[in-house]
């Protein structure tokens, strides 16, 4: 992977980059938790999942898309999701299993995609169903926040469980298919990620409920 100190100044790649900064202010003002405050953190959340959808506008429109970019955008979206959620499950008891769902998802991707990067010498660019997820992850996150707690969050939370195994999946067989030629092997490998997202749902819905 070819990278030049130059793209990082690119519109969209910096777009991508405050996306993990605006994070830490909306880390802060879940810990606050004053009226105040959460118009604020409302706002900071509104402002970054707006980049998420503004850094790939801009990187097509502008002709900037870069391996850099490609990489900076899903790190991006799981460093600042991580924080996120984490900070909610500490400070105002947020969903456990969702979490732990998307961090076991974001685990299997980044090992899978740093075989993919080996084999192929450039990052698999996020697809459509990963940049669902997000959005879902994030208006959760936001109806949460806001104290909304009714039909229309578990509408959002349940898509939010779906979208994270339905984009784990699509992610997984573009990596078998990068990773493997023998269709075999392409079985075997399925079949394991199957079992692995089994035995973690099991152990997760044995310790916490989903809802």
């Amino acid at each position: 992977m070819k990278v030049q100190i130059r793209e990082f100044f690119y519109i969209s790649n910096l777009l991508s980059i405050s996306r993990v900064l605006f994070a830490i202010p909306i880390a802060y003002y879940i810990r606050l938790n004053t009226p105040d405050g959460n118009v604020i953190l409302l706002i900071l959340c509104v402002i970054a999942t707006a980049t998420d959808f503004l850094d790939g506008y801009f990187s097509r429109k502008l002709n900037q898309v870069t391996d850099l970019g490609i990489l900076l955008d899903p790190i991006a979206d799981k460093i600042s999701m991580a924080i996120i959620l984490i900070s909610l499950i500490v400070y105002r008891d947020f969903s456990i299993p969702l979490t732990i769902f998307l961090v076991y998802r974001d685990l299997l991707i980044v090992l899978v995609g740093s075989f993919t990067i080996k084999k192929q010498e450039s990052p698999v660019m996020a697809n459509f169903l990963g940049k669902i997820n997000t959005c879902l992850l994030a208006f959760t996150a936001i109806l949460y926040m806001a104290n909304v707690k009714n039909e229309v969050f578990t509408f959002f939370l349940i898509a939010s469980y779906l979208s994270i195994f339905i984009s784990g999946f699509s992610y997984m067989k573009v990596g078998e298919a990068l990773l493997f030629t023998d269709v075999r092997k392409r079985y075997v490998f399925r079949a394991a990620v199957v079992l692995l997202t089994i035995a973690v749902v099991y152990l997760t819905g044995s310790n916490y409920a989903f809802i």
